[in-house]
Parts: C-alpha cells; structure tokens; sequence
C-alpha cells in the first residue's frame, strides 16, 4: 500500500512517501497503549535503574556535580565586550553552545543512571565536539563570521584546532566516535541494563566518560575567557602572553583520584554470583 502525504493546504507532497506491506495504518495504532515499550521503559523498567545508580554511586555523583557547579558559576556568566566584536553579536551565539553543551551533560548523566551506557557516550562526543567547536569559533580568524553568516562548518575541525586544545581531547573526541558515536565494538555487545546495575566495567568507565566531558568543558572555558577571570587550574600565560597547557594540571589530579577510587569500590573485572557474564571480551579501539 502507497500512501500521498498532504501539507495542510491539501497540496501534495511527492517526496514524502509510505510503503506498507500487510495492514493498514490503523493496524498501527490499535495496540494497547498502556502496555508499550517506551511507555514500559518509562515507567517501569528505567526508574529501579536509576535508583540502584544513585544508592551505589550518589558519593563520587555529588563530587562531580559539585565540581560543574563551580565551572558554571565562574564561567557562564561571562560575556565578552561587543566593541570587539564590531557588529557580531558573539554572545548571542556563545550562550545557546554554553546551555545546550550543558543540557547534554545532563542527557548524558540522564542515560547512564538508566543503564544506557552507549546512548550516554555518544551524546559525550556531542559535547566534546562542541567543546572545540567554541575553540574553533573564537580563536581561528573567519570562522566566527562563517557562523555568523550561515555557512559554518565542522568539516576540518579536528585540523583547525588540533594545536589549540591538549592532545589529550583530541584523543578523547576519537574515543567516543570510534567507540559510541559510529559503529564499533560496543555496538554489537550483548549488554542490557539491569536495574540492579551488575556491570561494574559499565559503571566505572561511564564515569570515567562523564569526568572527561566535565574536564573538556573547563579546559575549553578557562582557555576563552582567560583573561576574565582570575584563578586558572589548566592554563598559564608566558611573558609574551601565549597560553601553555599545564599537563600535571590539579583538575587531572582530582579525576585521577575520584577515579582510583571508584575502581577500588567497583572493580572492573569483578563477576558477581547470580548473573551470566558473556564469554566474550569488547574491546573499546
């Protein structure tokens, strides 16, 4: 059966097709509605998930969500002075990136307390790639004005600032695409979440992922607006004013810590009795 999607005015719309073999579009909609899977998930299956995460993890959870805290009162405020900007508003671009890369943070922690470990990952590499998105705009000459007209793009991010943020985002914005935003091992892994959260690997590394987006969100705000604010954790500035990454940063410190610390409550390779663990590894690349 072909069915013609029409707009409103009653005009057809010929790009827009359906193909259904067998019943009919109402067969669609006869199912119970109170018994779906998304209503199901919903209401039924995501919310012991999520509490299991919250008894097991709420101490290291507080301790990130604290250190966030400080990046968005010291950070979100701050705008920078249009006259040098001429007649871009900059800030009326720089504040959706800011909120959404922060509505992100919260789909990301959203997922991994409901046991969606790879959905969690992959809006990460969201964030990450905004993240560097904010580099690209304020600190290579044109691309601002490219947004601004409408034929931004990130095609050739990764060349354009590759000598402006550490290696180390680097390296985490090609762990998450290969890994969770394009297909890869983790894809095809028998994983389920369970509301009794058993996985400790799934635990300990969805942490570590939301610790590195936390931490790629500082790096990339202390470095914009370095010269508004007064106390710098990742960046110092050279006699001649340039801007140096400082490697053994106390922020890398903290997430190490925070780190060895949940490893130790929640060993990685643990295998608890009374779940089936799969005799196959998966690997992230």
């Amino acid at each position: 059966m072909k069915i013609q999607l029409q707009s409103k005015s009653g005009d057809e719309t010929p790009f827009v097709y359906w193909h259904l073999s067998g019943p009919t579009i109402e067969n669609f909609f006869s199912v119970d509605k109170e018994n779906t899977v998304v209503i199901d998930w919903l209401d039924r299956y995501s919310p012991p998930i999520m509490k299991t995460f919250r008894d097991k993890t709420d101490k290291y959870l507080v301790r990130i969500a604290c250190y966030l805290e400080n990046i968005i009162d010291l950070y979100f405020p701050l705008k920078f002075d249009p006259q040098n900007w001429y007649i871009i508003p900059i800030d009326d671009y720089l504040e959706p990136i800011k909120l959404n890369i922060l509505h992100s943070l919260f789909a990301s922690v959203s997922c991994l307390s409901q046991g969606l470990f790879l959905q969690s990952g992959i809006i990460i590499r969201s964030i990450t790639e905004d993240c560097l998105v904010l580099i690209d705009l304020l600190e290579n000459e044109g691309q601002f004005e490219k947004l601004d007209g409408g034929t931004y793009s990130t095609t050739g991010l990764i060349k354009r600032v590759k000598t402006k943020i550490p290696k180390d985002i680097i390296q985490w914005y090609g762990y998450f695409s290969g890994n969770f935003a394009h297909f890869g091992p983790l894809h095809s892994a028998p994983y389920l979440p369970n509301a009794c959260y058993a996985d400790n690997w799934v635990l300990v590394t969805g942490f570590q992922n939301f610790v590195r987006a936390v931490i790629t969100l500082h790096i990339t705000l202390e470095k914009i607006y370095h010269e508004q604010v007064g106390h710098h954790m990742f960046w110092d500035e050279d006699n001649e004013g340039e801007l140096t990454f400082k490697e053994n940063s106390q922020g890398f410190v903290w997430a190490n810590e925070l780190g060895a610390e949940i490893v130790k409550e929640f060993p990685p390779d643990e295998r608890k009795t009374g779940f089936t663990y799969h005799s196959k590894s998966f690997k992230t690349k």
